[in-house]
């Protein structure tokens, strides 16, 4: 398994530059969504003990850089997780899934999330972005979201005929979503939930005017 520690400069690279580092096919969205999750404004300075996330890029996920490894099962799921949500996302012309018809821009791809074993249930949000290293969203907002996803996708995701975005969620206990929300336009979208291994889920990047 391919793991590439994420640093302050990938903000400022191009895509195809950053692509080709992390090991990414075709996937420039991906790319964007590491970008600007990574990205700190002017007066935000790096701590002298920065931990920014390390990427898996078999699974296309983000995990903490002092996070155990994550077990093969659970990169195996998260990889089927993001391939679903970005299908999900894709068939209702959407960019993400987790940000949903709330974000103004496509541009942006669901990205996976591995945080293992801690206290991840909604009202830690906080810790989430805190055992990520991203510092960039240190001073956000959070906004719980009442439901997993969009309300337009409950009839295919809660129907008779299974999807398998909503198996693979329902695998998951104490699922929660949560928009975290800069001064910018960007907000960070999140959708974590408990495995039997440990904390997991979905990122992506919103957008508003």
């Amino acid at each position: 398994m391919t793991t590439v520690k994420l640093d302050s400069h990938i903000p400022e690279r191009d895509a195809d530059t950053v692509t080709e580092q992390l090991y990414i096919q075709s996937q420039q969205a991906t790319v964007r969504t590491l970008q600007v999750l990574l990205r700190r404004n002017r007066a935000q300075l790096e701590p002298i003990h920065y931990n920014p996330p390390i990427f898996l890029s078999h699974s296309l996920s983000i995990a903490p850089s002092n996070a155990d490894v994550a077990p093969q099962d659970i990169t195996d799921y998260l990889e089927k997780l993001v391939r679903a949500a970005q299908q999900t996302a894709e068939s209702h012309y959407y960019g993400s899934f987790v940000a949903g018809r709330t974000s103004e821009s496509d541009e942006f791809a669901d990205v996976g999330v591995w945080l293992g074993e801690g206290d991840y249930q909604r009202g830690h949000e906080k810790e989430i972005l805190d055992k990520l290293g991203l510092i960039a969203w240190a001073d956000a907002e959070i906004d719980q979201m009442d439901g997993l996803y969009d309300e337009m996708l409950k009839v295919e995701l809660e129907g008779p005929e299974a999807s398998v975005i909503g198996e693979l969620l329902d695998s998951l206990e104490d699922c929660h979503r949560f928009f975290a929300r800069r001064r910018d336009s960007y907000f960070a979208c999140f959708l974590v939930g408990r495995s039997k291994a440990g904390w997991c889920g979905l990122v992506s990047i919103g957008v508003a005017s």
